[in-house]
């Protein structure tokens, strides 16, 4: 590494305010552990991935295809299962299994939400756990705008208690045209974009409490990021780079950091991962050029990229240091919500046959890798 890149890296930690948190538990805690299995503990017969884990690395979640998946045996279905890491056990969600997408568990392992339905008529769902109900999440009274026919869930919040989803529909011009966050104890939503953001909207990522919002917006040329504060009302503007579009992939905990994507137009196409401070609206590059981001622990320290030549590296914002979470070789990728507290274990997806003993089922799996 350079010296300007780690000069780079200390502004990032001073700018961000990054702190160390005190230690979490998390399994496994060394190597690699393929977490989508049978019930019974042998290798699926049937693609798995989307692999979210709660922040103490407690439990995971993922999707796995039918026909021939445990439980799951439409030809276009996705069945969603939550798998205990610390005693194997794994358990199919309740209302899965027709199609079934995007499948993410809150940080206190209380909901797992996903979107589900058919053809282009889908729902965001969340079961809680404790209780055994389902929500489905679509506005009592949606906005009179536009006309709507599916919503996709975005986000959870950490303690359980809201979900962030979109509404839109598949052929016109509203795909994901309005976000809206669900209190999922009193069944009441919120619109929370701003009034007409350009095009369409991403990320709608929540904080642990559900407070802060991150979502970009992008359409005609025009890109824009936004982090809402719901208890003041605030919508705050990030600062991102001209000529070019910019994504949210991920925030902080506690709201203050927002990892994002920016890709450049001219000349080519270039890509650079960014982070975020909420309180100020600036943003500073992180990690190599090249590399795309796909989440952030929830400190906000520790970002998960992949780099250009597509091994998924674990980087330390605070000091540089990046390690291998899947070679190059893996083709594996990773979505938000798959990093506990400090990094300490990461899930991932891929169809590598070498990750762990006895992968022979030819199909993409996902894993949990353990990295302290």
């Amino acid at each position: 590494m350079g010296k300007s890149s780690r000069a780079g890296l200390l502004a990032v930690a001073t700018v961000l305010g990054l702190a160390v948190a005190p230690q979490a538990v998390a399994a496994p805690r060394h190597g690699i552990t393929r977490i989508s299995t049978t019930a019974a503990g042998a290798q699926s017969a049937t693609a798995s991935a989307g692999g979210t884990v709660s922040a103490d690395g407690h439990y995971a979640v993922y999707g796995t295809k039918g026909p021939g998946g445990e439980g799951c045996p439409t030809a276009y279905g996705w069945c969603v299962f939550v798998k205990d890491l610390r005693t194997g056990k794994t358990v199919q969600v309740p209302g899965t299994g027709v199609e079934a997408y995007d499948p993410m568990i809150s940080g206190d392992s209380s909901k797992v939400g996903y979107t589900s339905g058919t053809y282009h008529f889908f729902r965001a769902k969340v079961y809680d756990r404790r209780t055994g109900t389902l929500q489905t999440l679509w506005p009592t009274d949606p906005p009179k705008d536009n006309w709507y026919e599916r919503s996709d869930l975005t986000g959870l919040s950490a303690d359980g208690r809201y979900a962030a989803y979109t509404i839109g529909n598949r052929d016109g011009n509203a795909n994901t045209a309005h976000l809206l966050v669900r209190d999922l104890t009193t069944g009441t939503d919120e619109v929370v974009d701003q009034p007409g953001h350009p095009g369409y909207l991403g990320g709608g990522r929540l904080s642990a409490d559900g407070r802060y919002v991150a979502y970009s917006a992008q359409g005609s040329g025009v890109s824009a990021l936004y982090v809402k504060d719901r208890r003041t009302g605030r919508t705050r503007s990030i600062g991102i780079p001209a000529g070019g579009g910019a994504s949210v992939v991920d925030i902080s905990a506690d709201g203050r950091h927002v990892l994002f994507d920016f890709g450049a137009s001219y000349p080519g196409t270039t890509v650079q991962t960014y982070l975020a401070d909420s309180r100020t609206g600036r943003a500073v590059p992180v990690g190599p050029e090249g590399a795309t981001a796909l989440a952030l622990d929830p400190t906000g320290r520790y970002a998960l990229l992949k780099d250009s030549a597509g091994a998924l590296r674990l980087l330390d914002i605070r000091t540089g240091r990046r390690r291998t979470v899947a070679p190059s070789a893996a083709a594996a990728t990773a979505v938000p919500g798959a990093v506990t507290r400090h990094g300490r274990t990461v899930v991932f997806t891929s169809a590598a046959p070498d990750l762990v003993p006895d992968d022979t089922n030819g199909v993409s799996d996902v894993f949990a890798r353990g990295l302290g």
